[in-house]
């Protein structure tokens, strides 16, 4: 009997172990690259709300997770995708868009994008990793 229950026991931790921990090929499929210690350095004093300081608080609140910036002809896809998803219509903010953020939590279904333009924090949303990549493919559509 002790030996059936360790077996379980073994089986279940090595099942575990080898698990998918990351949606299959989100960031896969989307052009991306990994923050640097520049992009937390503050660099302009500006009369908003800085866009490094909030990916830094963030560090500060969640050490665990990469974030993973969106580049080239992937944020291009997603501000386009975003500017028809978007509810508020918020179309001079959505344009000045210029980075991209993505928090990915892997031991939640939802995940954070943040929004900035010149260094100010302009929005964030609590998005699920499918409904990202399918913001990001209407914005290749248009």
């Amino acid at each position: 009997m002790k030996f059936i229950l360790s077996f379980i026991i073994c089986l279940f931790y090595a099942w575990n172990t080898y698990a998918e921990k990351v949606p299959a090929g989100y960031v896969a499929k989307c052009e991306t690259t990994h923050l640097s210690e520049l992009d937390y350095e503050i660099k302009v004093d500006k009369s908003c709300q800085s866009f490094e300081g909030t990916l830094k608080k963030g560090k500060e609140e969640l050490p665990h997770i990469i974030p993973f910036k969106i580049a080239n002809k992937t944020l291009t896809n997603f501000i386009k995708g975003y500017k028809i998803n978007d509810k508020d219509n918020n179309l001079d903010l959505i344009n000045k868009i210029d980075t991209v953020v993505v928090w990915p939590n892997y031991e939640q279904s939802n995940w954070y994008v943040l929004m900035g333009s010149n260094s100010c924090f302009i929005n964030w949303i609590e998005i699920q990793p499918d409904n990202l990549d399918a913001i990001i493919n209407i914005g290749k559509k248009l």
